[in-house]
């Protein structure tokens, strides 16, 4: 019997598998439409074209701008003692300027000796009553209520007493300065006329605040060698610019703040 035979096709979607037609398929309208782009692009005006390339480069501007003017703006001088600092309710008052320190040779000045003028001075910078915070203040500075000082205002508002570092620290200075002339002031009464073991216990902790004041600070500022001096021996110019924070201000805000000390109420 004779066979019959069957025309083959020439399309090849026969021999191929379903996936790798779905994956053709893909390609061919990937392709046509890629296709289709490219001449939606040609056809475009070139001022369409300068107007797109146009608005992306001042995108590209304005956000070098912004992000230049935010790395270099200058922060307030409330934003950088409250980044550096440890919390104070003082912080409002700081403001730093520049100044030059005066430390001739021969020391001299309306600090140095003693007597109702140079006293007078010391008192008006380190004589400055103590402030109060609220329960809130106390937690953020770590300190436990419990254990604090509590006191009232004038007003009836109940706080905690606190007192400002700078105001002890000269403080102490103004005690060592004391001793040096103690002959003078141990007759007067005050902290040069106390026993001599307690006065030496107030000196060593006066001492050691200071050390540790001194190197928590760590002034990295530097000052050369002059000449002459003493027939030709250099001398430290200590006249070199230091940033500082306004004395003045800090007084002025502690002056302000200042609530009145109780009977009972130690004093430091």
């Amino acid at each position: 019997m004779a066979k019959k035979y069957q025309p083959v096709s020439l399309d090849e979607e026969p021999f191929l598998e379903k996936g790798e037609r779905s994956e053709m398929q893909e390609k061919l309208t990937w392709t046509g439409e890629s296709e289709s782009l490219t001449s939606v692009f040609h056809n475009l005006s070139p001022h369409w074209i300068w107007l797109a390339h146009t608005i992306l480069l001042s995108a590209s501007v304005l956000l070098f701008a912004f992000s230049f003017c935010a790395k270099t703006a200058k922060i307030s001088d409330l934003e950088y003692t409250q980044k550096y600092s440890a919390w104070s309710p003082a912080a409002s008052a700081v403001k730093y300027e520049t100044q030059h320190f005066d430390l001739p040779p021969i020391a001299k000045g309306p600090f140095i000796g003693k007597g109702d003028d140079v006293d007078a001075r010391w008192d008006y910078i380190s004589a400055i009553g103590d402030t109060m915070i609220s329960h809130e203040e106390m937690v953020n500075l770590g300190l436990d209520p419990a254990i604090s000082l509590k006191i009232t205002d004038p007003d009836g508002k109940p706080g905690y007493r606190v007192a400002v570092e700078v105001f002890h620290q000269l403080h102490c200075l103004n005690l060592l300065r004391q001793n040096v002339y103690r002959d003078y002031y141990a007759p007067l009464g005050g902290d040069t006329s106390a026993p001599e073991m307690d006065l030496r216990g107030h000196l060593d902790h006066c001492i050691d605040a200071l050390r540790q004041f001194v190197m928590c600070q760590g002034d990295i500022g530097v000052f050369s060698f002059n000449f002459p001096f003493n027939d030709g021996d250099p001398w430290p110019d200590y006249s070199t610019p230091h940033t500082c924070r306004n004395f003045e201000s800090i007084r002025q805000w502690a002056v302000d703040h200042t609530v009145p000390r109780g009977p009972d109420e130690p004093e430091h």
